[in-house]
């Protein structure tokens, strides 16, 4: 599948195989100490986390203050909680789900990936960020020069080569069952196959999926130590590990987001949507539904949840043709089409709405209809495919935040990257 002589070079390789820092399996139960991306949790699942096992990923990725972080993490790899993998490899990602009654199984590569601006296009976002969490997660990383969690990003494998070759020699390293999906870790140590992998992703470019403020953090934090270290491309900051998977791969999921705005009178907001927009569906809320099947020009429509109803709406045509010229290729992204309404037509702008603390973006329908059931107007959007997310990115632009959810989510935790100004060594390619 790959050409199998692997190019000499003198600068580092764009992708590398690493010793990662995991826990030990003989001193905690993995169930216990892995969690969710804390960005998709609320407090009080964060609490539950926390209070399930001292050595529970959160009391590191949420600490009470950055030093008690670093302080946690020097007494855990002294007492051996957490452990460092002494041969480099390539990690291997298998998350089998159920999704409305079909089993799916999701394959990715964990690996360092090696820092680039965005300018120069190797690795592409498509969402705006904040500066506010940025400054935290980068705070922390300054600290304790440990990141807890891997960005999630894809690249294109159009005949799945990268998946097929992993058949032979991998080590099971752990099999989690958590929250009904069943993750497996695998480690693949073979020269020979990290070599060929390692050849397919040179000058690959890698689109963001999820973790843009870790990626920014990131590109900050390589600066911050090459103000310490000077510019050394074979010191750990200048890679940042990645959890990557084929965007054409089927089982890769992308669900529909959520916002749940909190604002005075919202039912006389939802009257003034149909002057914008038809109503083509009326429906009784109910968490199972799949929305999907409702959508039918999915650029064109939304989803509103308020009071015991659920409003599909789709833009009036001379409204999306007037927002189709302005912006052709956002014209295809959902959200887009309802914050031209929401933003330019209605004046209200989403940004003041969050500052205020009037929008929340919600990961699940369930969570959507507890906070409709209080009083918010719930709106949801349909997915896009990665593909508009890949044009997105080419063009430079970037998506409103929130604009895509990848489901499942990786586990934070699983894996464990030291940054802490070490040389790599790289002479096992």
């Amino acid at each position: 599948m790959f050409r199998e002589n692997f190019l000499q070079k003198k600068d580092m390789p764009e992708c590398l195989p690493f010793c990662a820092w995991r826990y030990n399996q003989e001193k905690v139960r993995i169930e216990d100490v892995v969690a969710p991306p804390y960005d998709i949790v609320s407090e009080e699942e964060i609490k539950k986390f926390k209070n399930k096992s001292p050595y529970n990923i959160f009391h590191l990725e949420i600490p009470e203050n950055y030093n008690k972080a670093k302080e946690t993490l020097k007494n855990w790899i002294k007492s051996q909680i957490l452990i460092k993998d002494q041969i480099p490899g390539i990690y291997f990602y298998e998350l089998k789900f159920l999704y409305q009654e079909k089993t799916y199984i999701r394959k990715g590569f964990i690996l360092l990936v090696k820092l680039s601006p965005f300018e120069e296009c190797n690795i592409l976002p498509h969402e705006r960020t904040y500066s506010k969490v940025i400054d935290d997660r980068f705070e922390l990383l300054k600290i304790t020069k440990f990141q807890f969690s891997q960005i999630f990003a894809l690249y294109e494998d159009p005949f799945l080569e990268t998946l097929k070759s992993i058949n032979r020699n991998k080590e099971l390293l752990y099999e989690i069952n958590f929250q009904k999906e069943t993750h497996r870790l695998y480690k693949i140590s073979e020269k020979k196959l990290i070599k060929e992998l390692l050849m397919f992703f040179k000058n690959k470019t890698f689109y963001i999926a999820d973790g843009h403020h870790r990626y920014e953090t990131a590109l900050r934090f390589k600066k911050y130590m090459e103000n310490i270290y000077g510019k050394n491309s074979n010191k750990d900051y200048n890679y940042t590990a990645m959890y990557i998977c084929p965007m054409e791969d089927k089982n890769l999921l992308i669900f529909p987001t959520y916002r749940a705005y909190y604002l005075e009178k919202p039912e006389e907001l939802l009257k003034r949507f149909f002057e914008f927009a038809e109503l083509k569906k009326d429906l009784e809320i109910n968490k199972n539904l799949d929305l999907n099947h409702f959508f039918e020009k999915t650029s064109q429509e939304w989803a509103v949840f308020f009071e015991n109803k659920i409003r599909i709406f789709g833009l009036k045509e001379e409204i999306f043709e007037n927002i189709k010229k302005e912006d052709p290729l956002f014209s295809e992204i959902p959200l887009y089409n309802f914050l031209q309404i929401f933003e330019k037509i209605l004046n209200i702008k989403e940004e003041n709405l969050k500052n205020a603390e009037k929008v929340k973006f919600i990961a699940d329908r369930e969570t959507l209809i507890e906070e409709v059931k209080k009083g918010a107007l719930g709106i949801a959007f349909p997915s896009i495919s990665p593909m508009i997310l890949k044009k997105v990115a080419q063009a430079k632009k970037l998506m409103p935040h929130k604009c895509t959810y990848f489901y499942p989510k990786i586990l934070t935790g699983i894996i464990l990257n030291e940054v802490s100004g070490k040389d790599l060594n790289y002479n096992i390619l």
